[in-house]
């Protein structure tokens, strides 16, 4: 059953409509409304049954689709997900005589473009609610397009760097492994002393630069979801005490009082031992890098209220900008981007924190003051947190 509209002054093409409506007389009503408008060029194809209109829209392309919320066959908001469960591409436009708020709020959130009352209106509003559906549609389907674009160049671009890391490490550990060869000088002497300074140089520029290449290679496995989690019970004292013990050195180096402060009891945690020491060696890394002289770094562990443990690491150091927080956690985004920069850095440490504890379910939190310090709290999920409670262990201040 197909009418026509009459022609209009706007340049639009001809529209071909769906109208899924069970009483001919509203059908025919909406039918003469949008002809008379004069508003739109349009074929209209009118069925009563949901059924009927999935099959139409199985075989022919409509530009919209006006639906009635009680048919046959459906009725409220199970016609408008069934019709959006067929996954076609038209816009859907409710046509209900239920002057009803939360129904019609409802029935957007479940996919329909618009909702309209029958009988308050005239063909001008239908025509109208008509043109800016598809333009909402056509603006959407460009957004989704685009993200999905966005989201094919991303997982490339890890791919890329993943594949990369890979090609990168076989010369790389050559080139450590030779480099400790010689500084043992295990095939006899080097000759003059300045080989030895040369020999160590290289290799301290080589484990740095395979550091980089492993922290590339993390970060892309997790974002193209190769890096699975090898959860086991984990005394986060001793993965807290060997992380401490790691930096003990360059803290005492660069004056910084390095402490521990964790709850005398505190359960396993089921997680990712060698992903949560990495965590906490980044934020260390990063605390130590921009506390000053005389500054102190706290490490601290417990159970929230709700049953989640939490992992702290707080500094009195330079602090982060409130509108710089959110970049700090960017691959390869630098705070201080300048090529003479203050801290150097890849950008990477963060970022690999975040998306550590959100592959196991948790979160990060920062607050932050400037030139007073920032605090990083890891919070796992309440599921991850076990009964058995781990090696006690006190308060210990680690000399700086």
């Amino acid at each position: 059953m197909v009418n026509s509209g009459e022609s209009t002054k706007e340049t639009i093409d001809r529209l071909d409509i769906l109208l899924i409506e069970d009483n001919p007389a509203d059908a025919r009503l909406t039918r003469e409304l949008l002809a008379e408008s004069g508003a739109l060029s349009f074929d209209l194809v009118h069925v009563s049954r949901l059924e009927d209109g999935i099959a139409q829209l199985a075989h022919r392309n409509f530009a919209v689709i006006l639906l009635d919320l009680t048919l046959p066959d459906a009725s409220g908001l199970e016609t408008v997900i069934r019709l959006r469960q067929a996954h076609f591409a038209a816009p859907l436009i409710v046509l209900s005589g239920l002057a009803d708020e939360a129904s019609a709020i409802a029935a957007l959130k479940s996919g329909a473009q618009e909702y309209l009352v029958k009988g308050q209106g005239d063909g001008h509003l239908i025509s109208r609610a008509i043109r800016y559906a598809i333009e909402r549609r056509r603006v959407e389907a460009q957004l989704i397009e685009a993200k999905e674009a966005a989201e094919a160049a991303s997982r490339a671009k890890s791919e890329f760097l993943a594949n990369m890391s890979h090609e990168l490490r076989t010369p790389l550990n050559a080139i450590i492994g030779f480099a400790e060869i010689l500084q043992m000088q295990t095939m006899g002497a080097l000759g003059h002393p300045s080989y030895a300074g040369y020999v160590r140089d290289i290799h301290t520029s080589g484990v740095h630069l395979l550091n980089i290449i492993n922290d590339i290679l993390d970060l892309s496995k997790i974002e193209i979801g190769h890096r699975e989690l090898r959860a086991v019970p984990v005394d986060i004292a001793v993965v807290v005490a060997a992380s401490v013990r790691f930096f003990t050195e360059r803290a005492a180096n660069s004056g910084v009082e390095l402490v521990v402060d964790m709850s005398a009891t505190l359960p396993q945690l089921l997680a990712d031992e060698q992903m949560v020491k990495q965590i906490l060696l980044n934020l260390l890394s990063n605390a130590i890098k921009f506390t000053p002289q005389g500054g102190r770094i706290s490490v601290s562990a417990g159970i929230e209220r709700d049953g989640r443990i939490f992992l702290s690491v707080s500094d009195t150091g330079i602090g982060i900008a409130p509108a710089d927080i959110a970049r700090a956690f960017e691959p390869f985004v630098q705070i201080d981007s300048a090529l003479n920069r203050k801290y150097p850095g890849t950008g990477l440490g963060l970022p690999l924190v975040k998306s550590m504890i959100e592959l196991h379910g948790g979160a990060l939190s920062v607050t932050s003051r400037e030139q007073a310090g920032t605090t990083m709290t890891l919070h796992f999920p309440a599921q991850r947190t076990l009964e058995a409670a781990a090696s006690e262990t006190g308060s210990q201040k680690v000399p700086g």
